[in-house]
């Protein structure tokens, strides 16, 4: 569920428009955007890791594994 920016009533999230004033809504991706956003800070505060942090965690140390691997192939 989202809110409308313009009179705060509380809509679907697949709606464009508000039912009550008329106001464009946030996008989908705008949307999407926020309710991460959300997620991490909430995240900091309860000190979680969230799924998109341990997601770049991963990909960070896949990378410095990589690189370990790339640079001990050289020699």
């Amino acid at each position: 569920m989202v809110f409308c920016t313009d009179c705060a009533q509380q809509q679907e999230d697949e709606q464009k428009f508000c039912r009550f004033c008329g106001e464009r809504l946030p996008g989908a991706t705008l949307i999407q955007q926020l309710r991460e956003e959300s997620a991490n800070i909430k995240a900091q505060k309860t000190g979680e890791v969230t799924q998109t942090q341990q997601a770049n965690l991963a990909t960070l140390k896949a990378i410095e594994l990589a690189r370990q691997q790339g640079f001990n192939g050289q020699s």
